[in-house]
């Protein structure tokens, strides 16, 4: 009973330390950035077909898009008004879809420039779902917007599908604060659990 309550007491230690040491290196070095800059790849801001914006976050109660997706759409159209392609594609559930076709035309983009992507609440999905839609039109080259740890997922599936894909990675130089980098480290590694299943079931 001993010797299993003393294993417990370090098994115990070793964990609480582990957690501080992460909190630590998550929220009081530049790790987590790091990582998300490396997951982000070089921009490649290049002329292509289509400029691709994948959702995140989708809208709030009020129908307001999240600020990680209002902020790949702002950046999506900024490319598009340097006149890098000829068609911004937005795609994720139908509300935040809705929200940043608003946003685009708003800007001045006009709406038969514009591809609505409906329906996809996975980016597998999402994938499968720009593929139908592009093809008709001749896009094989895309510029695809997405935050730096959505990119390696997202673009294995789209060259999945044959497309050529650029990357136009959004806020590459992530948070300051504590709270926001182990935010960032959580959501990395939920982004390389995801990656990695999907490799394992042969999708990407």
């Amino acid at each position: 009973m001993l010797a299993r309550t003393g294993w417990g007491a370090r098994l115990i230690r070793a964990i609480g330390g582990a957690t501080l040491a992460i909190i630590l290196v998550g929220g009081f070095t530049p790790l987590a950035n790091v990582i998300n800059a490396w997951m982000g790849g070089p921009s490649q801001i290049a002329p292509a077909e289509a400029i691709v914006v994948p959702g995140r976050g989708g809208v709030d109660v009020d129908e307001v898009l999240t600020n990680r997706s209002m902020r790949r759409t702002i950046r999506a159209v900024g490319l598009y008004r340097k006149s890098l392609a000829p068609l911004l594609v937005f795609s994720g559930d139908g509300g935040e879809v809705d929200a940043r076709v608003r946003l685009a035309v708003s800007l001045g983009v006009p709406v038969d420039h514009i591809v609505a992507a409906h329906g996809a609440n996975t980016t597998r999905e999402e994938a499968a779902l720009l593929d139908q839609l592009l093809r008709p039109r001749g896009v094989a080259r895309v510029l695809l917007v997405a935050d730096p740890i959505d990119m390696p997922r997202t673009r294995a599936l789209l060259q999945r599908r044959g497309f050529t894909v650029l990357g136009a990675p959004s806020a590459s130089s992530g948070p300051g604060d504590p709270e926001s980098r182990l935010s960032l480290l959580r959501d990395i590694g939920t982004e390389l659990s995801a990656y990695v299943y999907y490799r394992l079931r042969g999708w990407m």
